[in-house]
This record gives structure tokens, C-alpha cells and sequence, in this order.
């Protein structure tokens, strides 16, 4: 493997050289999608000076209950850390990650796993979870692709941490890509799971209903290599319709719900391919179609950026100095209505972590950012408003630890790429291909950190309570790939009928602006479910009417 390859060149040179240098880090990586084995840790010895930082950093206090230590095997770490849901239905977020000990997880935010959890699994849940209300119930489910080595298993788990009836699913025994993603393409108001399965040396594309049975006509869709990452879904021509973005480890692919190719692909990236990194879809150029920012690697590593007909959009592509796995990051960095790019790489050689470029490919002020040992990023890269000031902040994981201390980096930067206070944070371990998860999970105003970190010996799930009053918007690419169901669409947040002060939340805020709509303030016309308060219960009532939720 590549990076391998180069650590060990590296370090060659330096212990053998006048100045030798002592082992200061430790650099991990995984094979890629194509590998025999796909997905195995390796970890290469890193000789350097020690890394520049802000004394301040890792400051940021863990709430009440965290880090939870949880098993992991001892070659394969869990990759696009936690999602936050509020599974129980008690107004606060949960906390959900699967494993490599064949155990889904679920916590509530003091730490207190959930009745029902954890689940067993006949396999290792290496990828993230996917989690959504699959049939309109009102109830979250979690979908969960499992593996062994090459063969795997998909679970739907409801929010009792029951295994619904006819899961475990194998599809002819072989093991599913990426994390699911989760969208109802027939708008028969039950969504279902889009999966790639690897057959090596070739894969498929499925699509698989809630009760396990797999969609008839063109699907499932012969792949010319093996599948990787998860699937993006949106309407790219602004057609009214959705389509399928996907990617083999050689080709990219975009379908329509029948299963047909639209014009101008599959195509391919001379002296590139794909591995672990999803494509964001968003409106680059405001012209009323997606386009489609994708992650390469191989020889001509970096984003590429195309229009839904396969031309390339102008300025694009941008190529990064190593290795990446990154999925590109999609966001509104200033609120100014101008859209960015973000994008790490990985590898061991020195240089930049990640960049944010504008939609014509220019770098941004302040970036790319530098990590302290000249380590990489190429995990999701999430934003989020956590201080109110109208701006996105950055957080970024890191494919390096520290032998001194054990501890890893996550990165969070301002949008002029400098470190934020009590930043870049210090778990025990690794955060590489895992980064950062935001969310509000105890209702206080602030938001919490959620990340996965792991050494040679344990896997560790860190809450870090962040300072500060958060600003929520439609600009926030708070987990991987955009939202909890995945399909890594821009904006994450779309606005629904609720929304009424545009904020891109649906809350207590916008029951009053229909309280001042309709004369009243408090118990009145509010107070639809008559508990003589007029409270977020009764903005539940008007979005079930409206066919969204808070």
C-alpha cells in the first residue's frame, strides 16, 4: 500500500541519516476497497520532531459518563464514528455507533445504554449506521451493514433494540459497502436501503425493501469492479425525480430509480480511482441542477467536480499531494450565499491537511490547514455554526497518534482555517476515517462532539461538551455524508412547511410566529392537543398535518 510504503522509506532515511530522529507518532491507515482484505488497520511507526500546537488544546471538557471504552478487533477499527437520534422519543439525542466486536450500541447522553442495547451481531458493524423512520411510524430504526471478511450481513434494528423479523439479510453471502443509505424512491412512504455489494472482482448495486425483499426490473445493477462508499440521492437534472449516484472502485455511475444510466456515464478518472469516499450533491453554480464533488485517489488523488451530464464543472479538478479517502464536504462557510468545496487527504508525507475551495476551485483564505505532525485527513469532514457568530466551523479527523501521550488529534477550525479555542481536541487513540459528529444531545443551548477513537487495544466513544450558544441553519453538515440516512445531499437541512422563521430548525420558535399569525401567544388556537399549554407537542400535531418532522 502506498502509504505504508512511503512511512517506511521515511523512516529509513531518518534512522539511518546524521540526524537520525526518534519514533514520535504513529500513522494508521486502512486497505483499500479493492484490497483482498478491505478495511484492515495498518499502523506504520512515524520519526519526526515533536508536533507544533496550541498549548490549549484538548481543554474541552467530556460530559458526565464519557469516554465509553467499548471492544473492537485488533485489525479492523470502526470507521464514520456516531450518529445522533433521538431513538426513545424522550426529546434528548442518543448516541448510535456500531463496532468491529459484532455489537451495535446505544447510549443515552449521560452514558446509560438504552434498554434493548447492545445488539448482537453475527459479524463486525465496521461502518457507521444509518438510522431513519424506514416506514413512517413515528419510530427511528437502525440499519447497520455487517462483515466478517469478505461476507456480511445487513440488520434493521428498531428503537427497542429488537432485530426486525427476516434480519439478519445476506445477499448471497458477500459483504455490503459503505454505510446505508436510506430514502423512499417509490414514494410509497416507506423508504428503502441502497446497497453495493462486493463480489470480487465485480460488484452490484441493490436496492432492498424494508421487509428484505430486493427491487425486480434493472436491479440489481451489474458494477465493472467492486463497490465502495454509500450512495448519494437527489434530483440532479431537476427533473422532479431522484437519482442514484454510486461508484465502483473504476467507474462512476448515475442512475435513475428504474435502474437506467442518464446520459454521459458511467465514466471514469484517468489514473484514479475510488475508495471509502461518497459524493456530495449540491447546486454549485445556481443554475437549478446538482452537480456532483467526488473523491479520488490512486495517481491523480484529489476532487473532482461534474455537471449531471458528465461535463466537468470549470476550475475543477482540484489534486491533493497524497492519498485520500476523503468524501468532500459540501457548506456555506460565511453565510454569504456562496458555496464551498471542503476536502482532506491522508498518507504520511508532509504537507496539508485539508482545503476549502469556492465552487470555482480557488483555495479559500487561511487554507489548507497544516496538521501539528504533517498527518493527513481524509475521514468526513463535518461543519457546523457552534458559537452563533454566523460563520462555519470546521472539524476534521486525523490519521495520527502521538507515542508519548496515545492521544490523537480532531481538528476544529474558524472559516479562516485558525484552530478554535480548547482545539484540536485529544482522545485516547486514533480518530482516522472516523471525524466528528455535532449535535445538541441534552437540549442546553450548546452543541456536544461526538467521536470514535481507537488505539491497539480498545475503541473509545467521546462526548465533548462544547462552549457556547450554537446557530442552527441549513448550511450544517453535522455527521457523515450530511444526515442520519445518509445520500450526503446539500443543503442537509431542508426546510419544511414548519419552518416558518427560516432558520432551518423546526422548534418552539416557529409555533410562535403561528401564534402571532393567529392573534394569540399561549393557550388558544395553540393548543392543539389540549393540555392547556401550548408547547412543542402542538407543533408536532401541525407538522404530522404538514408530512414532516421537527
Amino acid at each position: 500500500m502506498k502509504t505504508a510504503s512511503v512511512t517506511a522509506l521515511l523512516a529509513t532515511a531518518l534512522l539511518t541519516g546524521p540526524f537520525a530522529l526518534a519514533q514520535t507518532a504513529k500513522i494508521v491507515s486502512v486497505t483499500d476497497a479493492a484490497a483482498p482484505v478491505p478495511g484492515l488497520t495498518v499502523i506504520s511507526d512515524y520519526y519526526g520532531p515533536p508536533p507544533m500546537g496550541n498549548p490549549l488544546a484538548g481543554q474541552i471538557p467530556q460530559m458526565p459518563g464519557f469516554p465509553i471504552t467499548i471492544g473492537g478487533a485488533d485489525s479492523f477499527a470502526p470507521t464514520r464514528s456516531v450518529v445522533f437520534a433521538d431513538l426513545n422519543r424522550d426529546g434528548f439525542l442518543d448516541i448510535i455507533t456500531g463496532s468491529t466486536d459484532n455489537r451495535v450500541y446505544a447510549w443515552d447522553y449521560t452514558g446509560a445504554s438504552l434498554p434493548g442495547f447492545p445488539v448482537d451481531t453475527i459479524d463486525m458493524g465496521q461502518t457507521a449506521p444509518s438510522v431513519a423512520d424506514l416506514d413512517g411510524d413515528g419510530d427511528l430504526e437502525i440499519v447497520q451493514f455487517t462483515r466478517f471478511l469478505n461476507d456480511g450481513h445487513l440488520y434493521i434494528i428498531d428503537h427497542l433494540g429488537n432485530v426486525l423479523p427476516g434480519y439478519p439479510l445476506s445477499i448471497n453471502n458477500n459483504m455490503l459497502a459503505g454505510s446505508p443509505t436510506l430514502y423512499d424512491l417509490d414514494n410509497d412512504g416507506v423508504m428503502e436501503i441502497i446497497a453495493g455489494e462486493r463480489d470480487w472482482p465485480i460488484g452490484y448495486l441493490h436496492v432492498i425493501e424494508i421487509d428484505g425483499t430486493l427491487w425486480g426490473g434493472n436491479w440489481p445493477i451489474l458494477l465493472d469492479h467492486v463497490p465502495t462508499g454509500s450512495a448519494a440521492v437527489g434530483d440532479v437534472d431537476n427533473d422532479g425525480a431522484v437519482e442514484i449516484f454510486y461508484m465502483s472502485f473504476v467507474s462512476m455511475y448515475l442512475f435513475e430509480v428504474d435502474g437506467t444510466l442518464l446520459r454521459g456515464w458511467p465514466k471514469q478518472i484517468r489514473d484514479a480511482t475510488f475508495s471509502y469516499g461518497s459524493a456530495a450533491l449540491a447546486d454549485l453554480d445556481d443554475d437549478g441542477d446538482l452537480e456532483i464533488a467526488v473523491g479520488a485517489h490512486g495517481d491523480r488523488p484529489g476532487c473532482y467536480v461534474y455537471h449531471h451530464d458528465g461535463r466537468h464543472l470549470p476550475g475543477w479538478p482540484n489534486l491533493v499531494t497524497s492519498w485520500t479517502y476523503c468524501p468532500p464536504t459540501v457548506t456555506d462557510l460565511e453565510g454569504d450565499g456562496e458555496l464551498e468545496i471542503i476536502f482532506g487527504r491522508g498518507g504520511a508525507a508532509p504537507g496539508d491537511a485539508f482545503w476549502a475551495w469556492d465552487t470555482r476551485g480557488n483555495t479559500k483564505p487561511g487554507f489548507p490547514y497544516r496538521a501539528p505532525y504533517d498527518g493527513g485527513s481524509d475521514g468526513p469532514l463535518t461543519v457546523a455554526d457552534i458559537n452563533g457568530d454566523g460563520h462555519m466551523e470546521i472539524f476534521a479527523d486525523c490519521n495520527l497518534t502521538e507515542v508519548a501521550t496515545g492521544q490523537g488529534w480532531l481538528f476544529g477550525v474558524d472559516s479562516l482555517g485558525n484552530d478554535l479555542p480548547g482545539f484540536p481536541l485529544r482522545p485516547h487513540g486514533s480518530t482516522y476515517m472516523r471525524g466528528a459528529t455535532i449535535g445538541d444531545v441534552d437540549g442546553d443551548g450548546d452543541y456536544e462532539l461526538g467521536v470514535v477513537s481507537r488505539d491497539e487495544t480498545g475503541v473509545y466513544v467521546n462526548l465533548y461538551d462544547l462552549p457556547d450558544t450554537y446557530s442552527r441553519t441549513n448550511r450544517d453538515w453535522k455527521v457523515y455524508h450530511a444526515r442520519n440516512r445518509r445520500g450526503g445531499l446539500y443543503p442537509a437541512v431542508t426546510p419544511c412547511p414548519g419552518d416558518l422563521d427560516g432558520d432551518g430548525d423546526t422548534d418552539q420558535s416557529d409555533l410562535g410566529v403561528l401564534l402571532a399569525d393567529w392573534g394569540c401567544t399561549s393557550d388558544c388556537v395553540g393548543d392543539l392537543d389540549g393540555d392547556d399549554d401550548t408547547d412543542q407537542a402542538d407543533l408536532g400535531i401541525l407538522l404530522g398535518d404538514w408530512g414532516c418532522t421537527p
